[in-house]
Formats: C-alpha cells, sequence, structure tokens
C-alpha cells in the first residue's frame, strides 16, 4: 500500500479554499470544517485511510435523513477522476413485501433518459431538421433542435396515459406544434414528453442503436430489457412498472423519455461519461448540446407577467436537451432569482439532469491550480410506495413515521422538493473530495495512478 504523508500546512489549505470560495455562490464553511478535519485526523495516513474518514463523515450526515424517512431508501455517489464513493441503505416496498436496497438495486431514471434519447438524435440527425421532413408519416413541423431543447409547444389531442401502444403512436402521428401558443408565450421552455417519444418511433433501429450507447457507457449497470431484471427494480405497486413506470409509455419498450433502470454507478458512468469526458460525444457536440436555444436569459412570462414560484423568486432556467444549466449570459447579480434545482454548492460550471422522479444527477468543474477539477455526484431515490386502496379513503395518505404523503396512484406528493437536503450534502461532499484529490496531487501525484472505488452500507 502507497503511504502518503500528509504535511499539515494551513498556507496551502487556505489558499485551496480561497480558490474554491471565489466560483461558488456563497462561502460555505462547511466546506472548509469537514476539509481541515479530514485533514487533521489523517496526518502521517494513507489515501486509504483519508478516504474511509471521509466517507464516514459523509454518511454520518446521510443517514439521518434517511431515518426520518425523507425517502424509503436510497443509494447516492460522486465520482471523480481517481476516487468513486458510493453507498446504499434503506428499504423498498415492492409486492406486499418490504426488500432491502443493496448496491445492485435497480432504480427508474425517468427523465435522466431524455439524454439518451438525444445523443442518439445528435449522431442520427441533423437537428435543424423538421420531424415531418425526417419522417412523412408525422405532421409535426417542429425541428429535431427544438425538441431536444424544450421550445416545441406540442400536446397530443387527448391524454395518451392508458392508451395501448396503437393508440398511442396514432396521437403521436397526429400531433402539430402550436405555433399561436408559441408566439403568445416566447422563450418560454415547454417541458414535454411527447416529442421524445416521438424521436423514439422515426429514428431506425433506434434500440439498437440504445443497446450500442449503453454498452458504451456501463453495460453492467444499465438496462433497458427490464423484463429479465425485474425482481431487482426498486417499486411494485404498479404491475407493469419493470417497462416503465410512466404511465404514457406502457407497451413501448423504452419509450424515449423514461425506461431505463440502474445503480449508482451506472448514474454515475452515465453522466460522467457523457459530460466529462470524450467517449460518447466529440466536444463539438457536447457544445451543441449545451448551446442555449436563446441568445439572452430570459425570465419566464406568462401574459407579459414574471412567472413567480416558491418564496416569490422569478423563474430563470436554461433547459438544453435533458440538461439544466445557468445561462452563459447569467450574472452575479441574478443569483436571488434562480429558481434551479441546482445546490448553492456548484459553481457557474455545474449541469444537472432532468430527471425528477427520484433520479438526480449534478457535474461540475472547479477551476484550480489553472485546471479544471471535474466530478459528477448522484442520487437514486425510489418515489413509489405500494399503498392499498383502503389505506386512503380519501384519495391520500400519509405514510407512517413520515410526513410524505401518498396519492391514489402510490405516488409521494411532491416527492423531489424532499430531496434537496440530499443534494446540498452531496454537492458539498463533492467539493470537499476535489479539494483533497487537488491537495494530494500537489504533494504526491504518484499515489493517484488508479482509480480507488469504495461502496458502503449506510
Amino acid at each position: 500500500m502507497n503511504k502518503y504523508l500528509l504535511n499539515e500546512e494551513k498556507k496551502e489549505i487556505y489558499t485551496l479554499l480561497s480558490k474554491i470560495k471565489k466560483q461558488l455562490y456563497k462561502n460555505n464553511k462547511k466546506i472548509d470544517e469537514i476539509f481541515i478535519k479530514i485533514i487533521r485526523n489523517n496526518k502521517d495516513s494513507s489515501i486509504e485511510d483519508i478516504l474511509e474518514t471521509y466517507t464516514y463523515f459523509l454518511i454520518k450526515e446521510m443517514y439521518p435523513l434517511l431515518e426520518k424517512n425523507i425517502t424509503l431508501g436510497l443509494q447516492f455517489g460522486i465520482k471523480n477522476d481517481y476516487f468513486e464513493i458510493t453507498s446504499y441503505g434503506g428499504k423498498y416496498i415492492k409486492e406486499n413485501s418490504v426488500k432491502n436496497i443493496t448496491e445492485d438495486t435497480l432504480f427508474s431514471f425517468d427523465s435522466i433518459s431524455k439524454l439518451l434519447t438525444t445523443i442518439i438524435a445528435i449522431k442520427n440527425i441533423n437537428l435543424n431538421t423538421k420531424i415531418n421532413e425526417y419522417n412523412n408519416n408525422y405532421n409535426l413541423d417542429a425541428t429535431i433542435e427544438s425538441i431536444l431543447k424544450f421550445t416545441a409547444y406540442i400536446k397530443t389531442k387527448k391524454r395518451i396515459d392508458h392508451l395501448t401502444p396503437e393508440e398511442t403512436i396514432t396521437l403521436l402521428k397526429e400531433c402539430k406544434e402550436d405555433l399561436i401558443i408559441k408566439k403568445t408565450y416566447k422563450n418560454y421552455y415547454e417541458y414535454s414528453d411527447i416529442g421524445y417519444m416521438i424521436l423514439r418511433q422515426i429514428i431506425p433501429n433506434f434500440l439498437m442503436k440504445l443497446d450500442t450507447l449503453i454498452q458504451e457507457i456501463d453495460a453492467n449497470n444499465l438496462t433497458y430489457d427490464n423484463e429479465r431484471k425485474k425482481d431487482n427494480i426498486t417499486g411494485g405497486k404498479i404491475n407493469e412498472e419493470y417497462i416503465t413506470p410512466d404511465s404514457k409509455g406502457r407497451g413501448i419498450p423504452f419509450p424515449g423519455h423514461t425506461g431505463l433502470y440502474g445503480n449508482i454507478e451506472g448514474l454515475l458512468n452515465l453522466f460522467f461519461k457523457i459530460t466529462n469526458t470524450d467517449t460518447i460525444l466529440t466536444k463539438k457536440e457536447l457544445e451543441t448540446l449545451l448551446k442555449e436555444p436563446y441568445k439572452e436569459p430570459i425570465v419566464y412570462k406568462i401574459n407579459n407577467q414574471p412567472l413567480i414560484v416558491n418564496n416569490n423568486r422569478l423563474r430563470y432556467i436554461c433547459k438544453t436537451a435533458g440538461f439544466q444549466k445557468i445561462p452563459y449570459n447569467l450574472t452575479k447579480t441574478y443569483d436571488k432569482l434562480l429558481d434551479f434545482d441546482i445546490p448553492n454548492t456548484t459553481t457557474t460550471n455545474s449541469i444537472i439532469s432532468t430527471g425528477t422522479c427520484g433520479s438526480w444527477t449534478c457535474s461540475d468543474k472547479i477551476f484550480i491550480n489553472n485546471t479544471y477539477e471535474k466530478y459528477t455526484i448522484g442520487i437514486l431515490t425510489n418515489p413509489y410506495s405500494y399503498v392499498e386502496n383502503k389505506q386512503y379513503p380519501e384519495k391520500i395518505n400519509q405514510l407512517s413515521n413520515s410526513q410524505l404523503k401518498v396519492n391514489q396512484n402510490g405516488v409521494i406528493i411532491n416527492y423531489p422538493n424532499k430531496l434537496n437536503e440530499y443534494k446540498e450534502i452531496l454537492a458539498t461532499y463533492a467539493t470537499v473530495l476535489t479539494l483533497l484529490t487537488t491537495y494530494i496531487k500537489t504533494n504526491d501525484k504518484k499515489v493517484l495512478n488508479k482509480e480507488r472505488k469504495i461502496v458502503k452500507r449506510m
């Protein structure tokens, strides 16, 4: 085992902290405390001991949230070029039986799956092409790019939640873009599944391309072949959940917007390889995906009035091809107007996934010592709980030992909002891991010659 001797040099430690603080929205004393405490607790010890202490601190903060039943169970992880640290804990309910979350439990990725559809599209179709020109079986004259970047205004004539696959595809073929709405709500992002379901239908050999892409990313930890692995998938209220938990896509294997399952290692690999390497996307392709559809960041407006959301904040967001990010032109003066699902402990380089049902990922780049230090963090949780009809006579049920409520479909109400505490902790610890990595590299690069993985049970 390589021993790494830590020299507790205050000047170097505080120089690193100072460089980090300049890039964050606000100073975070927590980062200082954790970073310094880990170094002091591991003087003259190995990298393995440092990571052991780091993981101990992280789990110690996460566990009380799990105990409070913010979620029934979860996996979480942090990955950079040198270290991958994951943990898991809690339970989930499936077919009237309680099961433990393990490191191999598979969770639904839901809207993050849009990202894979996007990658397949950008590698096979010119983004300026209109749908009806690419495939004349469809009436939609919106461009591929407007679908990928959520600026197309399309709706089906009626709800498709409980239709057969054949009926769903028929309605998708009849979709047209509502140009009146588009003109009225100019520069408004329309977050919709419909365009992605259409893309999945029109791209030739989509599933074969998807399979190839998953093989490139992480074949062992990602799957859309869910029938074979359904016993290891979280959830269970919905009989067909192993196909997709979203009823709009029932019967259509991987409908484009959901249907992908995996564990935390698969989620980290997916986001890390897409955003921080050129394995999946070339630099030019990634820039194309992240390019904003509007030249200037625009505040959402309805009837010419800014849309006010929680805490009287303006909704000010940039959605591009499965990502959410801070618009390039947004200056620090607008920080208090942001309504992102991005933790405060991230920089303006951060990119997050648009998944909303228990899967969340953030990638960030921190500029230290004239180089970008990259990391990816992620959480997987189970937004479904098996609830018998008799338990919620008023069509709503409060989970035992929890403040959470479940509707008649067994879905936890306002579930994504409950994850913010997890996200802030993970973002903080991802920054600490970046600092530790930089500190180690400064002193001895030889000990970072291989990736280290740590898996812990909470």
